[in-house]
């Protein structure tokens, strides 16, 4: 008896000049754009096959999780906030020979109503025949990104944060610290957050980076965080707690600017399993944009924007 199952492999290695795997090549993966209200914007991407194979295209959007990780939901175009209704292609799919490329153009036209920077992808993914899908199936997929960038250049955007939800959990003899943080503004950015705990004697307990989960994995030092976005940070502080109260104070910086510190006093049990702290603080400042940011209409760039590059 014959056993076939099929495995979606996928292959986001994000912000890089080019990837490689499966039986095509895809380069860049990473668009840049200078949107134009109510004017389409052209890009381009290269797709080389080292193997003869059939490729399809499609437009996702892109979804920040809690987890600092990027989500990909393909785009609808009955959804008026989708990607779908901004990114067009010439072409859904086509047929390459062995070593022969494509190069796959689209545009961009962003709606008079759009502010701010905006994500959008194209999974780019290999179409085997029925006759190949034999086993294990494992169908390949890279995610070309476009980074729409609406905002005039010049003006300086209005940069809003909120910090709140703050909870003390213990596991064995380790205290975490969670708390969220979230982008109510236009800019993307990258979050460095510290947690300053103090006993009832103003005695300095801990200094705790909080961080998320993306960034905890990929050992960066701040973690990216869109506009419209809301993540979940923490750290961790491995001492002895004595029960008592406790004076959290976080203080939370964005793009470099400091946002409106945190700060509430707790009551710390070390039977109790989780201590909420109710409390919120909004920060507004303003983050002057870069001229040089986008110097064309569609280039490639290599941060990582904090996007996952395992599947």
């Amino acid at each position: 008896m014959t056993i076939s199952r099929k495995l979606l492999g996928w292959v986001i290695a994000l912000f890089a000049v080019s990837a490689q795997a499966g039986e095509f090549a895809v380069s860049p993966l990473v668009l840049n754009v200078d949107g134009v209200k109510n004017r389409p914007v052209p890009f381009e991407f290269t797709v080389k096959a080292k193997k003869a194979g059939q490729v399809s295209l499609k437009i996702f959007d892109l979804m920040q999780m809690e987890t600092g990780h990027m989500g990909f939901v393909e785009g609808e175009e009955k959804n008026k906030e989708s990607k779908q209704n901004w990114v067009k292609l010439e072409t859904t799919g086509f047929a390459l020979k062995d070593e022969e490329y494509s190069v796959v153009k689209g545009y961009v036209t962003v709606p008079s109503r759009a502010k701010g920077k905006h994500l959008a992808a194209i999974m780019v993914e290999e179409v085997k025949p029925e006759s190949d899908k034999k086993g294990i199936d494992v169908n390949v997929r890279y995610a070309v990104v476009i980074k729409i960038d609406t905002s005039d250049k010049g003006k300086k955007v209005r940069v809003k944060t909120s910090f709140d939800s703050l909870t003390v959990v213990k596991k064995d003899n380790t205290w975490i610290f969670e708390g969220w943080f979230e982008n109510k503004g236009q800019a993307e950015g990258q979050l460095m957050a510290e947690l300053q705990l103090r006993d009832e004697n103003r005695r300095l307990v801990g200094n705790i980076t909080m961080k998320t989960l993306s960034a905890w994995q990929r050992r960066e030092e701040g973690s990216m965080v869109y506009p419209g976005s809301k993540v979940k940070v923490f750290g961790t502080l491995e001492e002895l707690i004595d029960d008592g109260a406790y004076t959290v104070r976080v203080k939370n910086k964005f793009n470099g600017k400091t946002q409106s510190i945190f700060k509430e006093t707790i009551t710390i049990d070390a039977t109790a399993m989780q201590v909420p702290v109710e409390a919120a603080l909004t920060s507004e400042s303003s983050k002057e944009e870069s001229l040089s940011d986008n110097e064309s209409q569609a280039s490639q760039s290599s941060d990582n924007g904090g996007f996952p590059t395992e599947s």
